[in-house]
This record gives structure tokens, C-alpha cells and sequence, in this order.
């Protein structure tokens, strides 16, 4: 039970944290909303996820894990679907400037939206799973 509601808690940061810095999560400033994406998330990231993994282990040991990514899309989608009031959304990232590099700005499609907003989802609760161990 530990184990679960910590993974509810990081993925509950971790959708508002993307959603109110890159955009693509739309929850409709809901709450609730956030609540049940991140618990249909944890669930999905839990459950889904090693079956998905499973069924892709031939695409993965082909391409050395390069299709990896695929379950994250998919258990975000099954996600997504669970929830109404919980999407992902075309958006248009409005870029970043340092001096040291420049990331220009960019519009995602929803396909693209899905597979970006997975990732940054996936970067950031592996970061904290990582130091919550």
C-alpha cells in the first residue's frame, strides 16, 4: 500500500508539474480531474504497462529497446480514456533561451503531443522514483 500511494503521489506531481510548465495535459484546472489522471495513471503504469512491455518484448529485443516508448503512449492513452475530464491536447511549447543553447519553439500535434508529454512524464517520475528510493 506504501509502494502505491507513493507511485499515486509522484504521478499526481508529476501530470500537474508538466501540465503547468510544458502544456499538453488539460484537466480543465480541475482537481479532481488531476486526482483521477494521476490515479488511472498509476493504476495503467502499474498494471498495463508490464503486460504492454510483454507483448512488445519482440520489437524491443529487435531494436535493442528503442520501442520501449510505445508502452508509455499506450498506458497515457489508456489513461486518458479512463478519465474524462483528463486529456491530452495539441499545444505549442513556447521555446527556451540560455546562453548556452537554444530549444526554438515548437507546435505538437495530438499524436506528437502524446508521445511528448509521455516522455517528460516518464523522465521526470523515473527522477523521483529514483530519490525517493
Amino acid at each position: 500500500m506504501k509502494r502505491f500511494l507513493r507511485s499515486f503521489f509522484i504521478h499526481l506531481f508529476v501530470v500537474w508539474f508538466v501540465a503547468n510548465s510544458f502544456g499538453g495535459i488539460d484537466y480543465q484546472h480541475n482537481l479532481q480531474f488531476l486526482a483521477l489522471g494521476a490515479l488511472a495513471l498509476t493504476f495503467a503504469d502499474s498494471l498495463l504497462k508490464p503486460l504492454i512491455n510483454l507483448l512488445l518484448l519482440p520489437f524491443n529485443l529487435v531494436t535493442l529497446g528503442l520501442f520501449r516508448w510505445i508502452s508509455g503512449v499506450v498506458t497515457l492513452y489508456i489513461a486518458t480514456t479512463l478519465v474524462r475530464g483528463f486529456s491530452i491536447v495539441p499545444f505549442t511549447y513556447p521555446g527556451f533561451q540560455s546562453n548556452l543553447f537554444i530549444l526554438p519553439a515548437m507546435t505538437f500535434s495530438p499524436l506528437l503531443a502524446f508521445i511528448v508529454v509521455s516522455f517528460v512524464i516518464s523522465f521526470v517520475s523515473s527522477f523521483l522514483f529514483w530519490i525517493s528510493k
